[in-house]
């Protein structure tokens, strides 16, 4: 199917479709499309630079994330996505000096939070990774998935009470969304926890 003669709301869809069957350069192509009519539109870039990294295209995704970064630098995705985007490839000080980055201009972004905390933990700086968990659980305490990596971060510390209290908080939001089997995993590493 050409993508020649669609509108800008049609490639976008089309470039969406084409990344959740998994053809991510098809998506990119989408995208591209839809950018040579929105040049500045920042869900187009974003979702663009993620397609590049799911297929090893690391430094296509940065330079597109830059270009976000630009457009807007008040909007957190760039930031967050371009620091994932450096842990993909595990250069982990160059996501830490992103998120930084990010945050000096949006201190209570949680997503960024995390990026940084997990290439701290990556970089092997704990106490950092666990201080930057913390921050981001400050501003967003609703996502499971950072109270479980708070968990780990505490696990390397054998701080077992603290870990079998971020795994039951974490089994208890799994709870509400109706994710039980997640909640009895967080449950029984809480559990493992207090038995250490």
């Amino acid at each position: 199917m050409s993508l020649d003669n669609l509108l800008v709301d049609e490639l976008i869809t089309k470039a969406r479709s084409f990344r959740q069957q998994g053809q991510n350069k098809k998506a990119i192509e989408a995208y591209r499309k839809a950018l040579e009519h929105e040049p500045e539109n920042l869900d187009i870039l974003n979702e663009m630079g993620l397609a590049h990294i799911h297929i090893g295209e690391q430094s296509d995704a940065i330079i597109v994330f830059d270009l976000a970064i630009s457009i807007e630098p008040k909007d957190y995705r760039g930031y967050s996505n371009k620091a994932e985007a450096y842990l993909t490839i595990g250069d982990f000080e160059a996501a830490n000096t992103t998120a930084d980055t990010g945050l000096k201009i949006l201190p209570k972004n949680a997503e960024i939070w995390t990026k940084k905390a997990r290439a701290l933990e990556s970089l092997l700086q704990i106490e950092d990774a666990i201080a930057a968990y913390n921050q981001a659980l400050l501003n967003e305490s609703g996502n499971p998935e950072t109270w479980k990596a708070l968990a780990l971060c505490l696990d390397a510390q054998e701080k077992w009470a603290a870990v079998a209290r971020a795994y039951r908080i974490a089994a208890g939001l799994h709870a509400r969304r109706g994710e039980m089997q997640d909640a009895d995993s967080c449950e029984k590493f809480a559990q493992m926890a207090e038995r250490s």
